[in-house]
């Protein structure tokens, strides 16, 4: 094309790197006429409108739309066409904290789906547990021990999470309070998930951190009540004391899930050695 002036519209096209059709539309809605049209209809572009088109396609590909384009390059020259890209960098900013958040999450899901998958089940086993502060909600024991209304209560708890400000994050889980664990007892009476950037809620609460005594377990809801009760027999057989709730981890159910009544938990409660 060398150093010519003005550009037929096939040419500026290709400059481009778009279609005929894309600049006939564009002129059409008023955002980047030709610079010259001749008396039989030619399109004539110039060179310098390559950084229009350029501007215009970056704006389109961060969720403007054609009209917003339009209205602030002709209606508010040149700080209203700054203020549309300074308004898109804010959109951008926060659709990029928005993805962060959705990427970790992915990450968590992954890390204890992975963590379930490469476990040996039914083993105690001992680790040293960060505290981590968490939001409890309450739940109806006997409704929580059925497949159908299990979900009904954890899609209940999960709405108030969402309702106190609160992303739904893992991990994710059921308590069985500590006067129950230490009878054996399987009584699930509270669902918990992670508490993200908020404090002070009612429903507040706080897994302590320390040496942990914990247990995968696969199966259905019978099936982890006998594991829990044999989890707490060793306990009290090894001569350690049971210091506080048992919080059963959610392994992210439908990653791993074979049937219907299959569930994957991981047990944890934190323990002291009895003084002999």
């Amino acid at each position: 094309m060398g150093s010519r002036t003005f550009l037929n519209i096939g040419e500026f096209a290709r400059l481009c790197h778009t279609t005929k059709e894309t600049l006939l539309h564009y002129d059409r809605k008023g955002l980047l006429r030709p610079d010259h049209v001749s008396g039989n209809g030619y399109r004539r572009y110039s060179m310098k409108q390559f950084f229009d088109f350029d501007l215009i396609s970056l704006l389109k590909e961060t969720g403007s739309t054609l009209e917003d384009i339009r209205r602030h390059r002709e209606g508010c020259g040149q700080e209203g066409r700054l203020g549309l890209v300074t308004e898109r960098i804010a959109v951008l900013e926060k659709e990029q904290e928005r993805l962060a958040h959705r990427l970790f999450m992915l990450k968590q899901l992954a890390a204890m789906a992975g963590e379930a998958v490469s476990a040996e089940y039914d083993r105690l086993f001992f680790e040293h547990r960060s505290a981590a502060d968490i939001l409890v909600y309450p739940v109806d024991s006997e409704k929580i021990a059925g497949r159908e209304s299990s979900v009904e209560c954890y899609s209940r708890c999960l709405m108030q999470s969402l309702m106190d400000g609160n992303a739904i994050d893992p991990p994710l889980g059921v308590i069985i309070p500590r006067e129950y664990a230490r009878t054996g007892t399987f009584r699930i009476c509270s669902i918990f998930t992670a508490a993200w950037q908020r404090s002070g809620l009612e429903n507040s609460g706080r897994v302590d951190g320390g040496e942990h005594a914990c247990l995968f377990h696969r199966g259905d809801m019978q099936s982890h009540a006998q594991a829990f009760l044999r989890m707490m027999r060793e306990l009290s057989d090894r001569g350690m004391t049971i210091c506080g709730d048992v919080y059963a981890y959610d392994q992210m159910n439908y990653l791993l899930a074979q049937q219907d009544d299959d569930y994957v938990a991981k047990y944890t409660v934190r323990i002291e050695k009895r003084l002999s």
